[in-house]
Formats: C-alpha cells, sequence, structure tokens
C-alpha cells in the first residue's frame, strides 16, 4: 500500500515539474497605446512563453478612435460660459476587441526577450452616418455643422504584434511594440507600452 502511495506521489510531483519547465514565462499585461486617427487604447491580458520558443495570449482592447468617415469639414459644437468656449466632444467609435494569439519567443537577454504574434480578433463597435447640417446659433450654443448616428457592429478581424520586453525586477517588467488589428469594424495601428506582472523566470542558470 506504502508502495503505491509512494509511486502515485512521486508520478504527481513529476508531472508538476513538468509542467513547470513547459511554461517558462506566465505573466499580466497591462498596456495603453496610441494609434492613427486620434486612438487610444487600454489593453490587458495574459501571455505565456512555451518551451523557450512559443508564446500564447489572451487581451482585450479597448480602442476609442476617430470615425474613419468622419467629414474633414466638421466642425464640433460650442458653448459659450462666460464668454469662455467649451467645445462638444468628437465623435468617436469607441471599440472592444478580444483576440486570441499565437507567436514566437526570441531571448535576447537572461532579462530581455522579443515576441511576435498573429491571431484572431472578435471586434465590437459602431458604424457612424454623419449628415451635414444648417448652423443655426442659439443664444450661448453654435452647434455642429454635422448630426451623427451611431449603430452598433460587430465583426471579426486577424492581430498582429511584435514586443520588446525587459524584467527589470523578478515579477515585474515593462515592453514596448507595435500592433496592427484589421477587422471589418474599423482597423487600428499603433504603438504601445505595457507592465507586465508574472512569472518572468529571469534567475540565473546554475
Amino acid at each position: 500500500m506504502l508502495f503505491f502511495f509512494g509511486i502515485n506521489s512521486f508520478c504527481q510531483q513529476k508531472s508538476v515539474e513538468a509542467k513547470q519547465k513547459s511554461i517558462k514565462k506566465f505573466y499580466l499585461q497591462l498596456g495603453t497605446a496610441a494609434t492613427g486617427s486620434n486612438g487610444t487604447t487600454i489593453d490587458i491580458g495574459v501571455q505565456a512563453i512555451i518551451k523557450n520558443k512559443w508564446t500564447a495570449a489572451i487581451s482585450y482592447q479597448l480602442i476609442q478612435i476617430d470615425p474613419k468617415n468622419l467629414p474633414g469639414n466638421y466642425e464640433r459644437g460650442v458653448t459659450y460660459l462666460l464668454f469662455f468656449p467649451v467645445y462638444d466632444d468628437m465623435p468617436s467609435n469607441d471599440m472592444g476587441v478580444f483576440s486570441l494569439t499565437l507567436g514566437k519567443y526570441f531571448k535576447a537577454g537572461r532579462k530581455t526577450w522579443f515576441t511576435t504574434e498573429a491571431g484572431l480578433s472578435h471586434v465590437s463597435g459602431q458604424k457612424m452616418k454623419f449628415t451635414s447640417q444648417p448652423v443655426i446659433t442659439e443664444l450661448f450654443y453654435v452647434p455642429s455643422n454635422y448630426s451623427f448616428q451611431k449603430d452598433d457592429k460587430t465583426g471579426f478581424g486577424g492581430m498582429l504584434k511584435a514586443d520588446f520586453n525587459w524584467a527589470f525586477l523578478p515579477y515585474v517588467g515593462f515592453g514596448a511594440g507595435a500592433f496592427a488589428n484589421l477587422n471589418s469594424v474599423q482597423s487600428a495601428v499603433g504603438f504601445e507600452v505595457k507592465f507586465l506582472f508574472g512569472h518572468l523566470n529571469t534567475k540565473r542558470k546554475p
């Protein structure tokens, strides 16, 4: 009985050790980015480095970006408060992008590495319709020269990413890179900076 218990414990220990060896790094990513069309993003995700070769990641981005069909002569409405102008917000396409990516890992040093990734995305956002309108000035308000209507839209696309990462502490790091999300709602390309938190595996080899 003790013999079989010992065999079972030994096998479980080996299984855990094998799993730990297969996943070299595992960390949470929190990032922000600037994109074309005056866009900004907030990004959260998790990434794993598997067997010093491959990467696998799940991420979610919130993207706020000018609509792709924004008229070139669009003018915001403005309210005058004690002779100080307060402008209306610009219309924006607010997108949510959920992505699954796989890629390659390239070790640059004990604390630095590169990753390249590609994968699929599900995108939710808006399709916007702009209509020219006469500007009729009110007492303290001058409206925009366009009215607009938002309709919800979803679609699929592809995500491409390339990052440089640096673990300045054993469990905290910094990353920077570029991404491109090409989709049927509105594509976005940008440069991202992010913080990393987790198992970054910066120990020296014995």
